[in-house]
């Protein structure tokens, strides 16, 4: 099996990048199994990334590390046995760090069903800064083993500050490839013959610690105006220092579902097949859940105003 990495900080765009190369035709979904792992004991990701095509697995609750690294073999040699794909594209969470997925893949265990392993990182340029400044260790560790590095969502950001990114990229990983991009566009074909030689994943890993999650499936019909000011307050502090948040919610049957995406302080909303389940996912630091949970609840349509709740998300 081919095995690609395509991890990245929270909120940068893992999750649409994949998507992309699914729609693309860069993998055959018939030949290719989605991995995701996520920081919360409900994922997201699985559920969007189920309706792009491929088998997908999950594997919730933390981050690729210590125990959950036996969990990731275990599924990998699932994989290989039940499904035999020639391609497995692995989603860490925002918080895993790359060397303890390398480690796992190059461990006598299962490093016999892989066959090829790349690395991509994927960054949002207008968090970059505050994850240097945060972790530096880990952030240079992360794209010390990064063959690929998508600098992400630069038609958000300014020239001057992709330049100067990118450039910083460059001075920690002289070897990777740095590739400016938007909505997670980029092609396999375009950079893998250029890419450098996998680094070796020997070396004590460095985590990213202090986060915590707020996750659950949430089955009832939403109010997409009481979403979209809770996805607000989250911006703003009023529920603790939030970094990410992600849901995909049935906003009444005029309106279907929607995906509302909280990253680098900025909120992104889109339409959303109605077959996916209602969750989400908020990840930060002194998280005031009950307020949270709170807010989800008052959110709640009554089911006798169902009939034409929601409205229209063209």
């Amino acid at each position: 099996m081919q095995v690609d990495i395509i991890g990245g900080f929270l909120g940068s765009g893992k999750t649409t990048v994949i998507l992309h190369l699914l729609q693309e035709g860069e993998f055959d979904p018939n030949r290719t199994v989605l991995l995701v792992n996520e920081f919360g004991e409900v994922g997201v990701d699985g559920a969007l990334l189920d309706n792009g095509g491929g088998a997908v697995r999950e594997i919730p609750s933390g981050c690729i590390c210590c125990s959950l690294k036996l969990d990731f073999m275990s599924q990998l040699e699932d994989i290989a046995r039940t499904l035999a794909p020639d391609r497995v594209v692995v989603e860490p969470s925002g918080v895993a760090a790359t060397r303890d997925i390398l480690q796992a893949l190059t461990h006598e265990r299962v490093s016999h069903l892989v066959d090829g392993i790349r690395t991509v990182l994927v960054l949002d340029p207008d968090d970059h800064d505050w994850f240097v400044e945060m972790s530096p260790t880990f952030v240079n560790s992360q794209i010390g083993l990064a063959q690929l590095i998508l600098l992400n969502k630069t038609d958000l950001a300014d020239a001057e500050d992709v330049a100067r990114i990118t450039a910083d990229l460059e001075r920690r990983n002289p070897d990777a490839i740095v590739l400016p991009t938007s909505h997670g566009v980029f092609s396999w074909r375009d950079v893998e013959h250029i890419l450098p030689p996998l680094p070796s994943p020997e070396g004590e890993s460095v985590r990213l610690e202090g986060f915590e999650s707020f996750s659950g499936r949430l089955p009832e019909v939403l109010d997409l105006a009481s979403l979209r000011d809770l996805f607000s307050q989250l911006s703003d502090g009023r529920f603790g220092d939030v970094r990410r948040a992600k849901g995909v919610f049935l906003a009444g049957n005029g309106g279907g579902s929607v995906r509302l995406d909280l990253a680098a302080r900025r909120v992104f909303e889109t339409s959303w097949p109605r077959t996916v389940p209602g969750r989400i996912n908020v990840i930060g630091r002194d998280l005031d859940r009950q307020g949270i949970e709170r807010a989800l609840a008052e959110a709640a349509v009554p089911a006798e105003a169902r009939s034409g709740a929601g409205e229209d998300l063209r």
